[in-house]
């Protein structure tokens, strides 16, 4: 009995015929297949891209705005009408007028300030604080819009801010930074400060240094170096110089400052009492004395002392020279003081 099979001939056409519509839809389909799905092989290949915000500020715009009409630079008067005069950067502290800005100011010259709305103002008093180098100016100009210190002794390491200066035209070029360190990280030195961040470009001595909220941290001091002397012992000075009324301490060449918890929590003394030593003048007596920032005064000439404030009338009724008995690391000294000419 034979078998049906089907022919070989008729197998290969079939299997042409297969071949042939299988080819064809796919051609059909390969055109009209959705963008999306033509692209998605390529899409999966492209790299993540990745946006992180700086620390610190999501802008600065607003601060910047708000704090700059109270930014000059007092430059000689005879250089203001110069688009590129450089000068001294200065900040206004009261409606009034007054300024405050680092020596060296240059001197027995007419100076102006000249404020970021493009304004120029003369000066016309200059009064400087020998033991910090801060000088404030008064500019004939009123309606100020005065920037407030803060209150804050010790900005925290690690905390942002920034400056602000006033270039050759009109407005403030800003700059972020992060503090750094202070001066018992860095090792006692003759001041009480705080210090930027390494590798920021050398703010200019006299610069105000702000928190977030718009208030003076500090104030650049020493040019080159970016130490800020903090707000609270500035502010206190700068007030001192607006009354005309320099605190006695100054004249023997160094400031003080209350012993408060925070200053103790930063020396590392749980006492707070006596004075803090926050400043010595450079090439003062009282440096040639050994008198270091940090150094608790605790007695003149073996009266006690609990209070800058009480420090201060004790070296008000001192003639020419007075003891102090000194209490650093633990270690209890004596440091003689010398009153200076006020020449």
């Amino acid at each position: 009995m034979s078998e049906d099979r089907p022919s070989p001939q008729r197998s290969g056409l079939w299997l042409v015929g297969i071949l042939a519509v299988v080819g064809i839809a796919g051609v059909f389909l390969g055109h009209t297949l959705p963008p999306s799905q033509e692209q998605s092989s390529t899409a999966s290949t492209r790299p993540v891209v990745q946006i992180t915000r700086q620390p610190g500020f999501s802008s600065l715009a607003d601060a910047v705005s708000r704090l700059c009409p109270a930014m000059a630079k007092i430059v000689p008067a005879a250089q203001a009408a110069a688009a590129t005069a450089n000068g001294s950067p200065a900040f206004a502290v009261s409606a009034d007028g007054w300024l405050v800005a680092s020596a060296p100011l240059p001197q027995n010259v007419q100076l102006k300030a000249l404020f970021s709305d493009g304004q120029q103002s003369p000066i016309d008093e200059v009064r400087t604080d020998l033991v910090s180098g801060l000088v404030i100016a008064h500019a004939q100009r009123t309606g100020l819009a005065a920037l407030a210190f803060a209150d804050q002794l010790f900005a925290h390491v690690g905390d942002f801010g920034f400056s602000l200066e006033v270039g050759s035209g009109t407005g403030c070029a800003a700059e972020s930074s992060m503090i750094g360190s202070d001066f018992l990280v860095d090792g006692l030195a003759q001041g009480v400060f705080i210090r930027l961040q390494p590798g920021l470009a050398p703010l200019l001595a006299g610069s105000p240094f702000f928190a977030a909220d718009g208030s003076v941290l500090g104030v650049v001091t020493g040019a080159g170096n970016n130490s800020l002397l903090p707000a609270p012992i500035a502010s206190t000075i700068v007030n001192e110089l607006i009354r005309n009324s320099p605190s006695p301490i100054a004249a023997f060449g160094f400031r003080a400052i209350d012993f408060t918890a925070d200053l103790a929590v930063r020396i590392g003394d749980a006492r707070a009492r006596g004075a803090g030593v926050a400043l010595v003048q450079p090439k003062s007596g009282a440096e040639s004395a050994g008198l270091r920032a940090g150094d608790i005064v605790l007695a003149v000439d073996q009266s006690p002392v609990s209070s800058a404030s009480e420090l201060s009338r004790a070296l008000d009724a001192v003639d020419t020279s007075a003891t102090l008995q000194v209490e650093r690391n633990g270690t209890r000294m004596s440091v003689n003081v010398t009153r200076q000419s006020s020449a």
